[in-house]
């Protein structure tokens, strides 16, 4: 299925529902593979997000979440201090947004050997719980 079939699908979907069309239109949205990342379940109620900024300071990376969208970017500082033979290693700023699902919410972020890692947890209110109900 190419992208202009998935297109036009959603667009259909769109059509037949009524508040969900931001939700189809995040599936069209382009996404970047840069920087890579990985996804790892700890729990049913942990999981982290692990991005790899190599070379990219605490000072030069910033986090937001609003709206359910939790937003990472890295703008790298230039230096024209140095002069270089030879550039292998990327400097480029990246800016990368992840869904965030309902009840999850950050709970830690470190920075450590060039990964960063962001911790979730799901807090699922009382009131959202499954309830039992006595029968009389």
């Amino acid at each position: 299925m190419s992208r202009n079939d998935l297109s036009r699908l959603f667009d259909q979907l769109e059509a037949l529902s009524i508040g969900f069309g931001p939700v189809f239109r995040d599936f069209q949205m382009p996404s970047t593979n840069y920087p890579p990342h990985n996804i790892v379940t700890i729990t049913e109620n942990e999981f982290n997000l692990e991005l790899t900024v190599a070379g990219f300071k605490k000072s030069e990376i910033s986090m937001e979440e609003h709206h359910g969208v939790l937003t990472i970017s890295g703008s790298k500082e230039t230096s024209s201090e140095s002069t270089y033979q030879y550039r292998g290693i990327a400097a480029r700023s990246f800016s990368k947004s992840f869904r965030i699902a309902e009840y999850f919410e950050v709970s830690n972020a470190t920075l450590e050997d060039g990964i960063l890692v962001v911790a979730f947890t799901r807090n699922v209110p009382e009131e959202a719980k499954p309830k039992l109900i006595a029968i009389k």
